[in-house]
Formats: structure tokens, C-alpha cells, sequence
């Protein structure tokens, strides 16, 4: 009976993976008619082929249209987020485009500074400007002249190795020194730059003399000072734009965000796509189960190709080998259902067969015991024979005694 259940079993597995070349059969053939007749207007399709049924070719090309106008739907709403992000990603983009436009500006503002700084610090015409620097200058002037003096010092010693190496790593330690400072020098100069403009900007209240004022037109500081004042005014445009390009990006991330999370919502869509492209895959399956049935296979074999009836020729032979399959597996269950009977019969014979023995055994143990109580019965009677020949004998003797 094992062999015969391994055999269903095997039976069985055949048959899954024919039903499954099948359904892929009827799949191809399904697609393959459903793309001849699309190309034909859809009352050719629908006339005479009318059913209550669900699986009527007129259903099934409904089902596939509403599936394709769903799959439809949801690519337009992916292409609709796709393009307000895109949207958004451009406008992050001209942000991005103008915040660097602002900061090389602002770093062609801070070199114009400097370099504006230093003239006017270097140009006794501007003393009457530069009177409230003179101190601050002075000081970080000397100290950067004493620092080049040690350094030139330090560097042209001479001595024992011992002091040359002493004297080399203060010259390293001065020299981190002078470079701080002169970083405070240019810093110095541009902020006096900086103020430079600022007075420019307002010439009627500065602290720029008349005289400052019509110096600036005849020096070098007038080409820093005309690009500082173009660059500031194009640096002022651009914090106009930007203020208005982030209000745009902030309305439209809103208008975004009030849909629901972009990335959620293009996943909810794709999910919805790949379902109904698998709804579509079952409708070409059942379309093209259906097409065979008698009533519908004469209308549809006018539309067959000649892959189609090659499809057809294989799907007959799978159906037919299926029939074959079933066959041999109902023969089989027949086969192992009668061995379980007959092993069930086999086991209820060892049952009966048991039971008749103990039966036997428990009738000679009665006709045994039966035999010991009429033994018992007897040795009783002859007991009782003997104590009454005894009660006899002493009731004779009472009596001859109380003659």
C-alpha cells in the first residue's frame, strides 16, 4: 500500500505541474486573442456573446478594460507626484544655484573689502577716515614687524646645535605667530573696508570728508569701490529672489505634503499596478479557458492565428493528459482504499480470532471451576452423611443412659 501512496503522490505532482503549464497555455492564448480582437470595435466582440455567467468572453474583456483603465489611473497619479517632485527639485536646484551665486559674491565683497581696507590704510589722503584706526593699525603693525625681526633673528643664529635648535623651534613658534597676525591685519583691513562701504552708502552722514570723497574718483579704491557696490546690490537681488524661490518651495512641499507622503503614496500606486497586471493575468487565463467551451470555440476559431492553434493542439494534449492522470489517480485511491479495507478486515480477524480464543479459554476455565464445585458439592454431601451417622450414634447412647 506504501508503493501505491508514493504512486498518487507522484500522480498527484504530475498533475499540479500540468494543471500549471495550463493555466499558462491558457494565458498565452488568452493575451493573444485578447490582442487580435482589440483591434476590432468592442460591440463585435460584446454581440451574441452575452451570458449570465461571469466567465463569458464579454465579461472578461470588460474586466480587462476596467483593469487597464486602472493601471492607467494609477501611472497617471505616479506621473502626477513624479512631476511635482521633480517641480520641487527644481526649484531646490535654482536654490542651490543661487545660494552659491550669493556666497561667491560674498567672498568677491569680503576679497574687495581687503584689498579696499588696505589702500585706504596705505593712502594718507584718507586720514581723516582712517583717525579712529590709526591705533588699532599701528599696534598690529609693530607687532608683525617685531615678529619678522625675531624670526630673521632666530633663523641667522648661530651657536652651539644645541641653541641653533632651540633657536629653530622658536623661530616655528614665532612664524604660527606672524601668521595669526597677519590673519588679524587682513581682518583689520577688512572691516575697515567694510565701514569703508557702509559710509559710501551715506555720504551725508559718514565719517568721509568732502576731500576723502573726491579722492575715492581719483584713485584705485574707486574700481574696488564701484565693483563692492555692484556686488552688493546684485548680492541684495538675489536675498529678493531667494526670499521669494523659498516661499515658492515652501507652498509647494505644503501642497505636496497635503497629499500624503509622495514616496507612500507612488508605492500604494505601484502596488495597485502590479495587482491588477496579475488580475490581468488571470483574465487572459480564464479568457482563454473560456474561448474553448462549445459554445464560444466556432465564433473565436475564425479569430485563431496559427500560433494559436498550435497553443490550442498543446492545451488538448494537457487536458487530455490530465484526464488520462485523473484517471489513474481516482483507479489508485480506488486500489488504496480497498487495501485499507482488506487491512482493516486483517486486523478485525486478529481481533475476532483473539477474541474466540479468550473466549475458549474462559469456557474451559468455567467447565473447570464447574468441575471443582461439583467436587466441592459432593465432598459437602459426604460430610454432612458422616456428622449425621455421628449425631445419631450419641443420641442412641443418651438414650440408654437415661433408661
Amino acid at each position: 500500500m506504501e508503493d501505491k501512496k508514493k504512486y498518487l503522490r507522484e500522480l498527484e505532482a504530475r498533475k499540479n505541474n500540468t494543471l500549471e503549464m495550463l493555466d499558462s497555455l491558457y494565458e498565452r492564448l488568452g493575451a493573444s486573442l485578447f490582442k487580435s480582437l482589440e483591434s476590432k470595435a468592442e460591440e463585435e466582440i460584446i454581440t451574441g456573446l452575452c451570458s449570465e455567467k461571469d466567465d463569458n468572453p464579454s465579461f472578461l474583456y470588460e474586466e480587462k478594460t476596467r483593469l487597464l483603465n486602472e493601471i492607467k489611473d494609477s501611472e497617471d497619479s505616479i506621473r502626477e507626484v513624479e512631476a511635482d517632485l521633480h517641480h520641487l527639485g527644481e526649484i531646490e536646484a535654482i536654490i542651490s544655484r543661487k545660494e552659491q551665486e550669493k556666497n561667491d559674491k560674498n567672498r568677491e565683497i569680503s576679497h574687495i573689502n581687503l584689498e579696499l581696507g588696505r589702500l585706504i590704510l596705505s593712502n594718507p589722503g584718507f586720514e581723516h577716515f582712517t583717525s579712529d584706526f590709526e591705533q588699532e593699525m599701528n599696534d598690529i603693525s609693530l607687532k608683525i614687524d617685531f615678529q619678522q625681526r625675531k624670526i630673521e633673528e632666530l633663523d641667522n643664529s648661530e651657536g652651539s646645535f644645541f641653541n641653533r635648535l632651540t633657536n629653530s623651534v622658536k623661530s616655528i613658534v614665532t612664524k604660527a605667530q606672524l601668521t595669526k597676525s597677519e590673519a588679524t591685519l587682513d581682518k583689520f583691513c577688512k572691516s575697515v573696508g567694510e565701514r569703508f562701504f557702509s559710509y559710501l552708502e551715506n555720504l551725508s552722514s559718514s565719517s568721509i570728508s568732502p576731500e576723502e570723497a573726491g579722492l575715492i574718483s581719483n584713485t584705485e579704491a574707486a574700481d574696488l569701490s564701484d565693483k563692492g557696490m555692484e556686488l552688493r546690490e546684485n548680492v541684495n537681488a538675489l536675498n529678493d529672489e531667494l526670499v521669494k524661490i523659498k516661499t515658492e518651495r515652501r507652498e509647494t512641499a505644503e501642497a505636496i505634503d497635503r497629499k500624503g507622503n509622495p514616496a507612500r503614496r507612488i508605492s500604494e500606486f505601484e502596488i495597485l499596478i502590479k495587482k491588477a497586471r496579475e488580475e490581468i493575468n488571470k483574465v487572459h487565463r480564464r479568457f482563454g479557458s473560456c474561448i474553448r467551451k462549445e459554445e464560444w470555440v466556432d465564433y473565436f476559431l475564425t479569430h485563431f492565428t496559427e500560433t494559436d492553434h498550435d497553443l490550442e493542439d498543446k492545451i488538448a494534449a494537457l487536458e487530455e493528459s490530465i484526464e488520462i492522470t485523473d484517471e489513474q489517480i481516482a483507479t489508485t485511491k480506488t486500489d488504496i482504499a480497498i487495501d485499507i479495507e482488506k487491512s482493516e478486515i486483517a486486523k478485525l480477524n486478529i481481533m475476532v480470532k483473539d477474541k474466540k480464543q479468550r473466549i475458549a479459554d474462559s469456557e474451559a476455565a468455567i467447565i473447570k471451576m464447574e468441575e471443582q464445585i461439583a467436587d466441592a458439592e459432593a465432598r459437602i454431601k459426604e460430610l454432612q452423611g458422616k456428622n449425621v451417622k455421628v449425631k445419631t450414634k450419641e443420641k442412641g447412647k443418651n438414650d440408654k443412659s437415661s433408661n
